[in-house]
């Protein structure tokens, strides 16, 4: 089995092998002039949408945890997620700035096992929305799909998605699995499970909660989705507003895949590929993803302000005699 630390080296190669590939014949100079005509007036649009999407995520997060018994102040919560955001620039999909809210709130709660259930299920639900919301537009924008067959990307996911929920769900066959002698000696990782379980049947008795969290999942995808929307009239690109709703979430589902960081290449590849289905130059499309890059970047740098004040915080010296 590879090492980390290889598996890291090869996602690296992975994006570097995906941008050169996309990039390689475009005329860098219409890309240039894209951004040249930028409407900088946007760029608070823009801030405001990611920063209220960070608040909606907190919120959900915060409503797990409270079903769960787990109180923290908002405010906790969206700082631990903006360092999540940062910490994803440097580790594949999600998983990097997941681990570091399981971390940073179990720390605070004393409940990590609980702490990762609420994620777990957080991230679940969003998946959930992204897929069907993929799905659905998929089939209303099927004819102007630049290949029917990239449907099957919602429908596999959906698929996955199902039996993993309907596993935690169910929790018979779990509980089963957990109780296997062969976990005898893995002592931490039933405690862990049972524990992960535990938290799944209390959110599945607390009323309207599933309900609640995927409406603001859907809410956040719609957000995602009116993100690019915004970027791309501060670009000046005049692309169809139903054009965003049927691409963006399948290019979202294509960067989630973790074989490359923080989607670079995919993203850019899905850009050209869906938004050249509509007319869209090559040039144009590229500047997009190029742009939500730029953007993100400088949104999820805040994470790591808020990260690095946390750190000298935590060493500066108490005092004494």
């Amino acid at each position: 089995m590879a090492s980390p630390r290889a598996k890291q080296f090869l996602r690296i190669a992975v994006s570097a092998l995906l941008l050169f590939i996309v990039y390689r014949k475009v005329d860098i100079g219409a890309l240039l002039e894209t951004f040249a005509g930028a409407n900088p007036l946007y760029l608070f649009l823009l801030f405001a949408i990611l920063y209220l999407n960070t608040v909606i995520s907190a919120w959900k997060w915060s409503m797990l945890l409270k079903a769960d018994g787990i109180r923290l102040p908002l405010i906790k919560l969206v700082n631990s997620y903006l360092i999540g955001t940062f910490m994803n620039l440097f580790l594949p999909s999600n998983i990097g700035g997941d681990a570091y809210r399981v971390i940073d709130v179990g720390r605070k709660s004393k409940r990590t096992a609980h702490t990762f259930a609420s994620v777990l299920v957080d991230r679940l639900s969003g998946f959930v929305a992204l897929v069907t919301i993929a799905g659905v537009f998929g089939l209303i924008g099927y004819r102007i799909l630049p290949a029917g067959n990239v449907l099957l990307l919602p429908v596999i996911a959906m698929a996955g998605l199902a039996v993993m929920i309907g596993f935690l769900l169910e929790q018979k066959t779990a509980r089963r699995i957990l109780a296997h002698r062969r976990f005898d000696k893995l002592e931490a990782v039933r405690s862990l499970g049972g524990k992960l379980l535990d938290s799944v049947a209390i959110y599945r008795r607390s009323p309207g909660l599933f309900r609640n969290i995927l409406a603001i999942s859907f809410l956040f995808q719609a957000h995602a989705v009116l993100f690019v929307l915004v970027l791309a009239r501060a670009l000046n690109l005049d692309i169809p507003v139903l054009s965003f709703f049927i691409f963006v979430p399948l290019i979202s589902l294509l960067e989630a895949l973790p074989i490359s960081i923080y989607g670079l290449g995919l993203r850019d590849a899905g850009y050209a590929f869906f938004f050249g289905a509509v007319g869209v130059a090559r040039a144009d499309a590229l500047s997009l993803a190029v742009a939500y890059v730029l953007t993100t970047l400088v949104y999820s740098l805040s994470g790591g302000v808020i990260f690095l004040w946390r750190s000298i915080r935590g060493n500066r010296p108490t005092g004494g005699a």
